[in-house]
């Protein structure tokens, strides 16, 4: 209506059967076929056209280029209206206020709505060889612990007692023979800080005053300050709480600074958790861990040949796996934002909700950590011949990322190799298990600095029947591994579309892959992580020019 009559507040508004908008199309196929009329009934029956206007116009400094948009241009700006969280006039929050510039889009374009969705490996805190198999399992129970949480909060010793831990095991695990004081004593030791800890305010409020201690370490004071100030009529002893959270805390990061660090940043961040799931699927989750979610067995690296020795430093075999996807919000018209944590989490609990809607995937999975020293020297020998022939795509990346409002990123022929690999090493193992291209995905974890990180997972990723078929694996193992590896290394060699593949300087997704196209490299996007971008086989198996510059040749 601002639009038809040319300003922010018109004084003509629609009213039942006297007043109306009326929207006709003359059969145009560009907007200006578009009509809008403000019409009116008069007191003898007839229809009067207050005014009307088509819409041309109204999408300009979308694609023109316009400093100004066309609504900005008449004082029409946003007014705070959200109709998908009951925002607006009429609905239960009250309008928030906003002032931006309006981007009038089509109903059906493709960018009227992006939705973010985060995701991470489920990963136990429960580390205790010294309890069995079944009380770590029934720890690692979501409900259950909840249960015995509550019943902690409201016992006078602020403890899990072992009466509340008998209730819990009667009503959840009837069949179970685990005695119940044994059961309260392990909660108490390793679930009890767990109240603390699930609260994001109380977690960053610790971690806080860790970082700005002297010596970097959890004291009682900190402790004692915190339940006081969030959980004031818990009667728990901090001196309980201290052991169990010094460790919690020293066990985010290799020193304080560094595992303080990734508490500050916004809880929906993805990557807030790999360095997490990187360090667990480093070692073998067996004894002292619960089973249920996470089983991660392997074999010496030394056990496999010469190819996968030389280039893997572990092969992790997941044999059992959970993923948690979460929905945590949607974007328009660009695909990110720039929101901060805390406006996110205003825009998505209005209600200070606590929970996200998500889907759990369960499956298993392969993790392969590429071999530090042989990627150092590889990137010293190489690393400036690849730079320069991913200068193109840097370019085409960075006004991707431009256009779409999103921080710069720089791609480094690391991240590059140990993406392409993982989709050359999926395109073999879907012939090899029988799984759908579709039904694997790849998580990939790749960070330069001190800290660094090195590795893929390949994984389940359907959530039907097909997703749980097994043998993925078993092909894994020594004496498999090998194989699959080498004949995925042998298919990237030599592409359908070489010479044309090989040498190109751009293609796929916006021109930001080299040698990688539909016949050798690409996946449903469904299972890549950076939608079928940023892929050369030319830093795995070598370029025309330097057939020894690949990863998997650098020896040779």
């Amino acid at each position: 209506m601002e639009w038809l009559f040319k300003q922010p507040d018109p004084l003509w508004e629609p009213e039942g059967n006297l007043r109306w908008l009326r929207m006709r199309s003359t059969g145009s196929a560009s907007l200006t076929g578009v009509e809008v009329a403000a019409e009116e009934r008069l007191p003898n029956g007839g229809i009067k056209v207050i005014e009307k206007r088509t819409l041309a116009g109204a999408f300009q400094g979308d694609e023109s280029g316009e400093s100004q948009r066309a609504f900005t241009k008449i004082g029409v700006l946003c007014g705070g209206h959200n109709p998908a969280l009951g925002i607006g006039k009429n609905g239960p929050n009250p309008l928030l206020g906003c002032g931006q510039e309006i981007y009038p889009l089509l109903r059906g374009a493709s960018n009227l709505y992006f939705p973010q969705v985060v995701s991470s490996i489920y990963i136990p805190n429960i580390d205790d060889k010294n309890l069995d198999q079944e009380i770590l399992d029934i720890l690692d129970d979501h409900l259950l612990k909840s249960i015995l949480l509550l019943s902690a909060q409201d016992a006078d010793n602020g403890m899990i007692s072992a009466k509340a831990a008998r209730n819990a095991l009667k009503k959840y695990y009837p069949e179970s023979s685990v005695d119940a004081e044994v059961l309260a004593e392990a909660a108490n030791r390793h679930i009890l800080k767990d109240i603390l800890l699930e609260n994001r305010t109380v977690q960053q409020y610790l971690s806080q005053k860790i970082k700005v201690s002297t010596d970097k370490q959890l004291t009682l004071d900190m402790v004692s300050s915190a339940i006081k100030n969030h959980y004031g009529d818990w009667g728990i002893d901090p001196l309980v709480l201290l052991g169990p959270l010094s460790d919690w805390f020293e066990g985010q990061g290799v020193d304080a600074d560094q595992g303080t660090a990734g508490l500050q940043q916004d809880i929906l961040v993805e990557s807030n958790y790999r360095m997490e799931e990187y360090r667990v699927f480093c070692r073998d989750i067996q004894e002292g861990y619960p089973k249920a979610n996470l089983l991660i067995r392997s074999s010496e690296i030394a056990s496999y040949g010469d190819l996968v020795r030389s280039s893997f430093e572990r092969i992790s075999l997941l044999h059992k796996l959970r993923e948690t996807r979460a929905f945590v919000g949607f974007s328009r018209i660009y695909p990110g934002d720039d929101l901060t944590q805390e406006e996110r989490w205003h825009l998505i609990a209005l209600e200070k909700k606590k929970w996200l809607p998500a889907v759990v995937v369960r499956g298993e999975g392969i993790f392969l950590k590429f071999r530090e020293d042989r990627l150092g020297a590889w990137i010293e020998k190489f690393g400036a011949l690849h730079e320069g022939r991913f200068a193109l795509i840097n370019h085409q990346m960075g006004e991707l990322r431009e256009r779409r409002h999103q921080q710069p990123k720089l791609i480094s022929p690391k991240h590059v190799l140990i993406h392409t690999f993982a989709h050359l090493l999926i395109n073999e193992l879907v012939y090899e298990c029988g799984y759908g291209s579709a039904s694997l995905r790849e998580r990939i974890y790749s960070v330069d600095g001190e800290y660094p990180m090195s590795g893929v997972l390949i994984y389940t990723a359907a959530g039907d029947s097909e997703g749980s078929m097994g043998g993925l694996v078993q092909m894994g193992q020594p004496g498999y591994l090998e194989a699959v590896v080498a004949r995925a290394l042998e298919k990237a060699r030599w592409c359908s579309s070489d010479p044309v593949c090989i040498e190109s300087k751009g293609q796929g997704p916006d021109n930001c892959n080299l040698a990688a196209c539909h016949s050798c490299a690409l996946l449903p996007e469904t299972s890549c992580e950076e939608h079928n971008r940023l892929l050369d086989r030319g830093v795995v198996i070598g370029t025309i020019e330097s057939p020894s510059s690949g990863f998997f040749l650098g020896d040779e």
